[in-house]
């Protein structure tokens, strides 16, 4: 018995090694993204260029991660689909908010700005410049804080 879970985890272990070695990062030119994701950029961000563009494939899925200078990154899912949007020394355009969601901030916190927006399939995932992170549902209904 204890011979053959052994050999589970070794075959496990083997496997999850042999994925994760198949794993690539290549820096690819704006053109080479989805066309969701170009838009999303056009849309959002103008005509700010990209200080690099990095293109994570792995075996069962693939995703791009945009660079601006000003230190904003925006993660995109393999069909260009936006995912993440982070201002490390700025504020996330609020173009890229959800009406619901910045009308809730604006009353509620009107001396902060988003630094960061995440979606995710349960909602959306904010944080403000004063550290707290508030929690939306997908139709933009405030749930909760998280600290």
């Amino acid at each position: 018995m204890k011979t053959k879970l052994k050999l589970t985890i070794c075959l496990i272990t083997g496997l999850l090694f042999a994925l994760s070695a198949n794993a690539q990062k290549t820096v690819i030119k704006k053109e080479a993204l989805p066309g969701n994701a170009q838009t999303f950029l056009k849309t959002h961000f103008g005509s700010k260029k990209p200080s690099y563009i990095l293109e994570d494939k792995e075996i069962l899925s693939t995703e791009y991660k945009v660079q601006f200078s000003n230190q904003t990154e925006v993660e995109f899912d393999k069909k260009g689909n936006w995912k993440e949007v982070e201002a490390k020394t700025g504020k996330v355009p609020k173009s890229i908010i959800p009406k619901k969601i910045a009308s809730y901030i604006k009353e509620n916190f009107p001396k902060e700005d988003v630094t960061k927006i995440e979606i995710g399939s349960s909602g959306y995932e904010t944080k403000l410049t004063n550290g707290l992170e508030l929690k939306f549902n997908l139709k933009g209904d405030f749930t909760k804080i998280d600290k």
